[in-house]
């Protein structure tokens, strides 16, 4: 008696191959778009500690300098004595906005950065107006910089500021 053999296939065909990469590629695809955003959410809030910091630091010179805040764009001043090392913006590495009113003996300051993530609840929060203020950032054209302000009816010219008005 002759039996028949069976013959199995024993691998997959081009097109199951090529439908599992299609779906491993959409996969990977969705998990950098999120790694992304996760990253930015990352750096918003290493700049949101910074600002903070940077805070502290001017608060605690202002207690050692009867009452004043730095008139400097240079916040260097503050470290080591206020601050170990003074944060710079994670992506850029420049330094955090910082402006002062009046301009001698300030009594008020703010500091300001932009942040990545636009849809945060920090993008609804007041800000500091500090029109005519010295110590503006200057711009690479030599022109000063506004600091952190808004209209009425417009959107903010940064996200997140802190400071005393």
């Amino acid at each position: 008696m002759n039996v028949p053999k069976i013959r199995w296939n024993k691998g997959f065909t081009l097109v199951e191959l090529l439908v599992v990469i299609a779906i491993i590629g959409v996969l990977a695809t969705l998990v950098l778009l999120q790694l992304g955003t996760a990253r930015a959410r990352a750096r918003d809030t290493k700049r949101i500690t910074d600002i903070n910091q940077i805070r502290t630091a001017v608060e605690q010179y202002f207690e050692d300098n009867d009452g004043h805040y730095p008139a400097t764009t240079d916040l260097s001043i503050l470290a080591p004595k206020y601050i170990t090392r003074l944060p710079a913006d994670p992506l850029s590495g420049d330094p955090y906005n910082y402006a002062y009113n009046p301009s001698s003996n300030p009594t008020s300051y703010q500091i300001w950065t932009t942040l990545e993530q636009s849809a945060t609840a920090l993008n609804g929060s007041s800000h500091i107006n500090s029109t005519g203020w010295q110590g503006k950032p200057v711009d690479a054209s030599g022109a000063s910089q506004a600091a952190c302000t808004a209209s009425p009816g417009q959107a903010p010219g940064c996200i997140y500021d802190q400071g005393i008005q």
